[in-house]
């Protein structure tokens, strides 16, 4: 579903985006049944909005951005701001490209109680640290590392010009490698 093709269903597009869009929900919410409701509730704008878009930008970004704003809408209104995710690979793969799906937040196989502890432990302190980045920064290094969207991407959905997205993602990880450097030894 690219820029310049037919109108899309709201089946397909649903089919085509809904779990993605609840793999983000999660990784913000870090709350399953949260993410869940937050789901319908953009998918609900998805459907009452479906006849407004004009196809000038991928049906994908424009999803994102009624996602995005959607929750941070409702992060604003709880005054909640945990984002959690659970790793499963050292700390030299966090910031890897590519997409999670929704599978991947419950793992196929333990590992060992103490490499899952440990792994665990990384875990809450590398997303303590991105959580303690401010918004405009977090959300960007989000949807970039752990959504895999692109730069591009991500101005469209966001409202910014690219070259706003790179330098956000760029302070984004210095700040968090500096905020990560006393734990870098023990990670």
């Amino acid at each position: 579903m690219e820029h310049g093709e037919s109108r899309p269903t709201f089946e397909e597009i649903y089919d085509a985006y809904s779990d993605r869009v609840l793999n983000l929900a999660y990784r913000i919410t870090a709350n399953e049944e949260t993410a869940r409701d937050l789901t319908q509730e953009i998918f609900l704008k998805v459907y009452e909005n479906l006849g407004d878009f004009k196809q000038r930008s991928q049906v994908f970004t424009w999803i994102y951005r009624i996602a995005i704003n959607h929750i941070t809408s409702y992060l604003r209104k709880e005054k909640r701001r945990r984002w959690v995710f659970f790793m499963d690979q050292k700390f030299s793969d966090v910031f890897r490209e590519g997409e999670e799906e929704l599978d991947s937040i419950v793992p196929a196989a333990e590992p060992p109680a103490d490499k899952k502890l440990e792994e665990d432990e990384r875990a809450r302190l590398v997303w303590s640290m991105i959580r303690s980045l401010h918004p405009k920064y977090r959300v960007p290094l989000v949807l970039f590392f752990y959504e895999g969207m692109s730069q591009k991407e991500i101005s469209e959905a966001l409202g910014l010009s690219v070259a706003a997205v790179e330098t956000r993602i760029h302070r984004a990880k210095k700040q968090l490698v500096k905020k990560l450097e006393p734990w870098l030894g023990r990670i």
